[in-house]
């Protein structure tokens, strides 16, 4: 049997009995593929729910209970670790919000149900920030070693301090102030984005899933990197499928418009659709339609490849280039080209002069006693 295309690990997301006609090859090769993009507890949801865990052989079976555990520690992690940072920033900023990976495991639905992250990203207010870095430094979150022009970078450019990890338990966390780079000129009013939060029933502030959803599409289409952009794709499709009741889809179109995001919006419910097969109503793809780029060729020839799995075993024809395309992209979307010039003319000096004279080299020396 030939090897699985990308094509084929999305076509059984989508009906999970093609799997049953697997070969032992192909699903080592689907196991390998899942756990490359952290998705084995998400597949073996959708073989349970579609009733046919059982069915697939034991093999695979145990790959997939064994990431039900890890999803089941990661939960607990994660509500520990809110919980602490709660306590430990206190009440004094307008709002503490968990966002992305932390935000869809607080909501304790299923967007949540089976994702792991490697870290806990909270929006706040800009006015608490250096209040909020300041009282976690003294339970032990510290940011790690970074050189000057990183530190400017962060500080002065970013929507973002640098992330702070905890000296025990190895946490890291990222506090943003906005959700998009503050240099890229497309930043969002922070505090009325903000007002589209609620409270779970265990006290903790997320997004609402319009919001949540908003922010994921502006993650994904914003970002130059994309090597989890198929397991993004997937929130993407859980929100506007599983939690789109009410004014959901009112909200999220006047969200759009609102910060203007129109543009990720329509890509997103072109790849959702076009990947998943995702529902959409008629009347919300006929609004967002209207937002269809000049070049939207060259944007379906790069994210028809890079949101489909990653793996060295199923990628598609021109995948590197399609990668190095969303690179580009992705840098011209968050600086200005002078500010882009300068920014990657330093970090290839730095990286030069650090592997030549050593890593440390650009560390700042302590004043001794």
């Amino acid at each position: 049997m030939l090897n699985l295309s990308a094509r084929d690990v999305c076509s059984v997301y989508i009906k999970p009995e093609v799997a049953l006609a697997f070969t032992p090859k192909q699903w080592q090769q689907l196991v390998l593929i899942l756990r490359h993009q952290q998705l084995l507890a998400c597949y073996s949801a959708v073989f349970k729910q579609a009733g046919i865990f059982q069915k697939i052989p034991q093999q695979a079976q145990r790959h997939f209970l064994n990431a039900d555990v890890l999803v089941a520690n990661h939960k607990k992690q994660v509500m520990f670790e809110a919980a602490e940072l709660q306590r430990e920033i206190g009440d004094k900023q307008q709002y503490l919000i968990f966002l992305k990976g932390a935000g869809y495991t607080l909501s304790k639905t299923r967007v949540g149900d089976t994702r792991v992250y490697n870290d806990i990203d909270i929006l706040s207010d800009k006015s608490s920030i250096d209040e909020i870095e300041k009282k976690l430094c003294l339970f032990g979150w510290l940011s790690e070693e970074l050189t000057e022009h990183d530190e400017k970078y962060y500080r002065k450019w970013a929507h973002e301090i640098p992330p702070l990890r905890h000296g025990k338990r190895g946490t890291i966390i990222d506090i943003h102030h906005n959700i998009v780079p503050i240099i890229s000129g497309r930043q969002l009013d922070a505090n009325q984005f903000a007002t589209h939060s609620v409270t779970t029933e265990d006290g903790f502030q997320i997004l609402s899933f319009a919001a949540m959803t908003l922010h994921s599409l502006i993650h994904l289409f914003f970002n130059e990197d994309v090597k989890k952009g198929y397991r993004d794709i997937i929130d993407i499709h859980t929100l506007m499928t599983y939690h789109s009741e009410g004014d959901y889809w009112q909200e999220l179109l006047s969200l759009s418009k609102e910060t203007g995001f129109e543009l990720e919006l329509f890509l997103a419910c072109r790849y959702v659709q076009q990947i998943l097969k995702t529902r959409i109503p008629e009347e919300i793809t006929e609004q967002v339609a209207k937002n269809i780029p000049w070049n939207i060729g060259y944007l379906d020839f790069v994210y028809k490849k890079v949101l489909l799995p990653s793996h060295p075993s199923c990628r598609p024809k021109f995948f590197a280039l399609a990668e190095f395309l969303v690179l580009l992209r992705g840098h011209f979307q968050k600086m200005p080209l002078h500010i882009l010039i300068f920014h990657l003319t330093t970090k290839s000096l730095v990286g030069l002069t650090q592997s030549l004279l050593g890593k440390h080299f650009f560390t700042k020396e302590l004043d001794q006693p």
